[in-house]
């Protein structure tokens, strides 16, 4: 094999290489369908590979609509978690919303707020919100918590971005792939 054929296959190895490494992120949506099903106050929620929980100390719970999450103002439940199962990051890129104020913080302290009574909306997140490995959700308590009329939030259709982990096979079939083309060219030499 000639030093300039044997450079073009090492190429096109790395080439190969490069694409299983640099493989696009996997968009993941959270539809709560059927979350109605686990009654008015499950306790958490997984779907898709992602579990969503309330932070609340004294026993906190989910509020389920048809089909949605929605969360209160009050205490008792508040905030909740967003996060993988297996605890890897992923980008929290956009979700359907209408409600109240909702503040938004990641494990990295970026914010995203919404601010006043919003019709249902579609919300598209920073770039802050890439590679996290978790995101809270809670709604500020407006005034007095003696007030009888909380805030609620109702969040549907999350859209997360989840990056592609190389399985092992492949990676150790590239590199035995490139030990017998260095292998033959070695024996073509001699």
């Amino acid at each position: 094999m000639t030093p300039s054929r044997w450079i073009k296959h090492c190429i096109v190895a790395l080439g190969c290489a490069l694409g299983m490494a640099c493989a696009s992120a996997q968009t993941v949506t959270l539809t709560f369908d059927n979350i109605q099903d686990l009654g008015p106050y499950p306790e958490s929620w997984t779907e898709s590979g992602f579990s969503v929980t309330s932070l609340e100390p004294n026993g906190g719970h989910l509020h389920s609509a048809t089909d949605a999450l929605l969360l209160h103002s009050r205490e008792g439940s508040q905030p909740y978690r967003f996060q993988r199962i297996d605890g890897s990051n992923f980008g929290f890129v956009a979700f359907d919303y209408f409600g109240g104020d909702s503040v938004f913080v990641s494990d990295s302290g970026a914010t995203f707020t919404i601010l006043g009574d919003q019709p249902l909306a579609t919300f598209t997140l920073p770039s802050d919100f890439q590679n996290v490995s978790y995101i809270d959700w809670f709604m500020p308590n407006p005034g007095d918590l003696s007030s009888p009329d909380p805030q609620w939030g109702q969040i549907d259709n999350v859209v997360m971005n989840i990056s592609p982990v190389p399985e092992p096979g492949q990676t150790a079939m590239l590199g035995l792939g490139l030990a017998c083309m260095l292998l033959v060219a070695r024996r073509r030499r001699s």
